[in-house]
């Protein structure tokens, strides 16, 4: 406490310390020509003197709000209800973890904020995940020169952009190598009309995947986006049931989608794994319950939020960051596959 019983400042500690005030702001915030000798004088000091710094004081010392944002992007008014997906609730609660711990706000936009939110807002920085083709709000975002780190890569981004996703391609891989694996001879992809580079870098890798391997691999792409009701998404898995040469393995890149092709397969009398063999990815939370419970790629979400926002936190700080494309997948074998739950294979940095 201070001397008058309130709370300490910094010319307490300054006063204490027998140095400026500029000195004991230069010795706690790390910049200036200090003697190490002194910096640790100084904060030991503020340490014993129970001295904690003022946010709001702060934040006009440095020029910054000290609030960032998330946002999942969305084209044009689309709304996304991803307080319900559990990738997203995960990704941004590690990145939130991150954010408090680097000594940032940080605030969840819906995906219907529009540009005059983001006008608004006094951000210093955002964390935009999964960029969008025909987002209104990513233009007026760069237009305002903040701090931006994307979770996967804007189709029309700059390459500049400070990007964290997985190693998509190495996924891809190790999805349709294990349909092979375990039987599968005409391995499919099944996804669904999107605006984001995930479904591209996925189609992308399983075409390279078959040309190397000498296998042919089929893709189908349901004409509703990731939105689409239950109904909607069961007409898809039928239509692609209903495929003159209908695969035997596939790897559905929705995880609602794989649900309803599970329901569409019973309907039509075919057998998984054995006469259909499915993976998915893991977002929504539903594939240990499904019946059989589905093999599922895990795109490790909470890394990546915790990963962005330390990124972004650097960006604000001064410091160097670096793109970011190998966050580890990891692939977990249920009975939709034929194999018992195991986890054979993990790709990118351990």
């Amino acid at each position: 406490m201070s001397a008058g019983g309130g709370r300490v400042g910094i010319k307490d500690v300054a006063e204490a310390a027998g140095v400026s005030i500029t000195t004991v702001s230069h010795a706690l915030s790390g910049k200036g020509r200090l003697p190490d000798t002194t910096r640790e004088r100084v904060a030991r000091i503020a340490r014993e003197l129970g001295y904690r710094p003022d946010p709001a004081a702060r934040s006009l010392a440095i020029g910054r709000s000290g609030l960032v944002a998330t946002m999942v992007s969305a084209p044009g008014s689309v709304p996304i209800a991803f307080t319900e997906i559990d990738y997203y609730v995960a990704l941004m609660n590690a990145a939130t973890r991150t954010a408090v711990a680097r000594g940032f706000s940080l605030v969840v936009a819906p995906s219907t904020a529009g540009a005059e939110t983001w006008d608004r807002l006094p951000l210093d920085g955002v964390i935009v995940i999964d960029p969008t083709d025909g987002d209104e709000t990513l233009p007026v975002l760069r237009s305002r020169g903040l701090a931006m780190v994307f979770v996967g890569r804007d189709p029309h981004g700059d390459p500049a952009d400070i990007v964290v996703q997985n190693d998509r391609r190495a996924a891809t891989h190790d999805v349709l190598e294990h349909l092979v694996d375990t039987g599968s001879q005409r391995p499919a992809i099944l996804t669904l009309r999107t605006f984001e580079s995930f479904t591209e870098e996925c189609l992308q890798a399983a075409a390279a995947w078959g040309d190397e391997r000498g296998v042919p691999t089929f893709t189908h792409v349901g004409d509703v986006d990731p939105t689409a009701d239950t109904g909607s998404l069961r007409r898809v898995a039928e239509t692609f049931l209903e495929r003159p040469e209908r695969p035997d393995g596939v790897f559905c890149l929705y995880e609602r989608l794989a649900a309803e092709l599970l329901t569409a397969a019973a309907a039509r009398r075919l057998r998984v794994p054995e006469d259909l063999r499915i993976v998915t990815i893991s977002e929504a939370g539903l594939s240990a319950s499904t019946s059989p419970p589905l093999t599922t790629l895990d795109l490790e979400q909470a890394q990546l939020g915790q990963t962005a926002a330390s990124l972004l936190a650097d960006l604000l700080d001064g410091r160097p960051a670096r793109s970011i494309l190998d966050v580890p997948t990891r692939l977990t074998v249920r009975a939709s596959t034929g194999e018992p739950d195991v986890t054979p294979r993990r790709r990118g940095r351990p």
